[in-house]
């Protein structure tokens, strides 16, 4: 009998133990009653007992329980049907009781049974002809009757279990011969999706190269739309490895440390703009949160980046709002993040499928929406990994709410948002929320103004009329002025004046140009506390610029069977302005490592003749000979969860996955090189906002 079988018939004990314990109650009783032996009612009282402290202990297997109670069930019956009164009352009863141990599984058991019946019988026929009781035709009758119907039952019996097992076996079967195809399917996808990275890398790199050397506006703009193209169908190959993961139930945990800040600067600058046209994305952090925690990052930047996709595309008009707040437990904090949209909403029958892989919820409603379906069901399996939990609420027309709580470990308890200097702050908005007509979003916005100036205890002056700001400024000396785009244009020449003595910030999109002469500030939407909190940081007279990483005169190797992905390391690592050298094998890379001095190393894994992992440990060995170490990242198209895992135990210094993120690529230098190294340099330009948060 196979687990699932036993599993399924071990829920059999305590009904079992119940009937019994019942029917000895009533047994003692009638006995009592009818003056029968004392001392049998002893016994059966002490069975009764014996039976629960061997069900309560758990003392034995399931196998042998099921003969003890069985064995003293019958023994209980064989001392009700000696007695003549009992004769052809036990026929009934002990079919009763076969029809019960059916759930025991064990034809042997009903056999008992059967055996136990007879006795019991031919006792009684013995004993009614000691007592020279007459045989006549009807009680010769009664009596074949009874053992003819308790042997059919038995027989019954034995078939019904024999028919059970034999369903359960089949289906056991079935089960894992459909697991078996299920497991190859995700293995087909996983192969697949390797190996599509390859040219995906290529095509992203490649065109993010051109985009900063293209100076043609037409040619820049269709080459964004290929780029553009490129991750999307990167994001997708992504979701079907993480979902096959969670399938499988493969999906590893890899723990770090992460400040929010970083964690949501990364999410918004990945945002497509176009996602954004004709929608607010509004998100509100609490300043409580605190600045460095510990969890799987990508996880969690995953599951923000699902859930605001999510808003945006269900989303016809009004917009999304992202909450993020915490609570306080033994073990560190509760991630809290709250995500609701003005869109669609869902039906309860929707909610009740929408975790459900490749399940898209409103398909009928909204045919042109994009993607796999594979959003909340990777959200619900990344929670459900983290120790977290998922809940959906949604009315048709009316928008949807998606709340996750995530367990996160508390490095650094100090709150995400504390200004350098906040007694010399003195900030004033003016912003017109009425000019959103859907009145969610005001509400959005009025809620993030409220709950950031709330958190951080500063003063903030707000006026919704120009009128009623200009009469704040002439009583009030700001250091800091925030004002929306359309209520900078009531008046630009008045803006620009007050730029001359503070900071002057327009929250504006990103089609919005800065006047020629002007000294104020572009911030770009999506708008939300870490942009405010990094304007706070700064003072008037301070250069509107971003800054670039760059690795002038660092020597990169390149590890790659692929002459694509050479090509593309070399344009991205180039930029970096870094001497990038390649090498076509790991065996050409130990060679080369052995002739040249190298300041990184970034190694491919799946190469024929020796692989990345190889490669690198016969570089190490090398290397510690002469006491030099190189950092080697592997750079690989295997993008699995336990894959960083797994390269970081071989000994690798970092992972990067293809195709490569400006972002993780920075991240990772910064981690990995020296700081002597590396540089950040402004990029001066006169249209450049005060934070920059398009892709590098």
């Amino acid at each position: 009998m196979n687990k699932r079988v036993k599993d399924y018939f071990g829920t059999s004990h305590l009904t079992i133990l119940i009937c019994y314990t019942i029917f000895a109650i009533i047994l003692i009783a009638e006995a009592l009653y009818l003056s029968w032996e004392k001392w049998a009612l002893m016994l059966i009282g002490a069975a009764v007992v014996l039976t629960w402290i061997i069900h309560i202990g758990q003392t034995l297997n399931e196998v042998a329980r099921k003969w003890i109670y069985s064995i003293i069930m019958m023994a209980t019956m064989f001392f009700y049907g000696t007695h003549r009164t009992s004769t052809f009352d036990v026929g009934l009863l002990m079919a009763v009781i076969i029809l019960l141990l059916i759930s025991t599984g064990m034809t042997r058991i009903i056999t008992l049974c059967q055996i136990t019946y007879y006795l019991i019988m031919t006792y009684d026929l013995i004993q009614m002809l000691i007592a020279g009781e007459k045989f006549d035709g009807l009680v010769i009758t009664r009596i074949m009757l009874h053992i003819v119907v308790i042997t059919a039952v038995c027989n019954v019996a034995r078939g019904i279990i024999k028919r059970w097992i034999s369903i359960m076996d089949k289906s056991e079967e079935e089960k894992e011969a459909l697991a078996d195809t299920t497991q190859k399917l995700n293995d087909f996808l996983t192969i697949i999706s390797h190996e599509i990275r390859t040219p995906i890398n290529a095509i992203i790199g490649l065109t993010g190269v051109s985009i900063e050397m293209e100076e043609n506006d037409e040619i820049k703009k269709n080459l964004k739309s290929v780029s553009e193209a490129g991750k999307r169908v990167g994001s997708q190959i992504s979701d079907i490895l993480d979902n096959s993961e969670i399938d499988m139930n493969t999906i590893a945990v890899n723990n770090e440390d992460y400040m929010i800040s970083s964690l949501l600067q990364d999410i918004v600058t990945a945002i497509p703009r176009d996602r954004l046209a004709d929608k607010e994305l509004v998100i509100d952090v609490a300043p409580t949160i605190p600045a460095v925690m510990r969890s799987d990052v990508s996880m969690i930047k995953k599951i923000f980046k699902h859930l605001i996709d999510n808003g945006l595309k269900y989303t016809k008009e009004g917009g999304v709002y992202v909450k993020l707040t915490s609570e306080k437990r033994d073990y560190g904090i509760n991630l809290l993040i709250e995500v609701t949209d003005t869109g669609v909403g869902m039906s309860e029958e929707e909610i009740e499928n929408i975790f459900d892989g490749f399940y898209k919820a409103n398909f009928g409603r909204i045919k042109s929406s994009n993607g796999l379906g594979l959003g909340l069901s990777i959200v619900h399996g990344f929670a459900k990994k983290l120790n977290g939990f998922v809940t959906v609420e949604s009315e048709v027309g009316k928008g949807t709410t998606v709340r996750v709580s995530l367990p996160q470990q508390v490095v650094d308890p100090q709150g995400c948002m504390i200004p350098e200097n906040p007694d010399r702050l003195s900030l004033g908005a003016y912003f017109h929320f009425e000019k959103y007509p859907n009145p969610h979003v005001r509400e959005f916005y009025n809620s993030m103004v409220r709950n950031l100036a709330q958190g951080l205890k500063l003063q903030l002056q707000r006026a919704d009329n120009l009128t009623g700001f200009k009469r704040l400024s002439r009583n009030t000396e700001f250091t800091h002025i925030f004002v929306g785009k359309e209520e900078y244009l009531e008046d630009p020449a008045y803006f620009d004046r007050l730029s001359k003595k503070a900071l002057v910030e327009v929250v504006c999109d990103s089609s919005f140009k800065r006047p020629e002469g002007s000294n104020i500030r572009l911030l770009r939407k999506p708008f939300y506390c870490f942009l405010v909190m990094n304007v706070l940081d700064s003072v008037l007279g301070d250069e509107a610029s971003t800054k670039r990483l760059y690795a002038r005169g660092v020597r990169a190797l390149v590890v790659d069977d692929e002459p694509m992905n050479r090509t593309v390391a070399r344009e991205i690592f180039a930029g970096y302005k870094m001497e990038v050298y390649t090498a076509d094998s790991g065996r050409e890379a130990v060679e080369f490592i052995a002739q040249n001095d190298i300041d990184i190393i970034f190694m491919d894994h799946m190469m024929p003749e020796m692989d990345g992992v190889e490669a690198m440990k016969r570089i190490r060995g090398a290397l510690s000979k002469s006491k030099k170490e190189i950092p080697i990242v592997a750079l690989t198209a295997n993008a699995v969860s336990t894959a960083r895992e797994m390269f970081i135990n071989e000994g690798f210094d970092a992972f990067l996955a293809k195709p490569i993120e400006t972002i993780e690529l920075e991240r990772v230098l910064k981690r990995v090189l020296p700081k002597f190294l590396l540089s950040e340099e402004r990029l001066e330009s006169k249209d450049s906002d005060s934070l920059h948060q398009g892709n590098i």
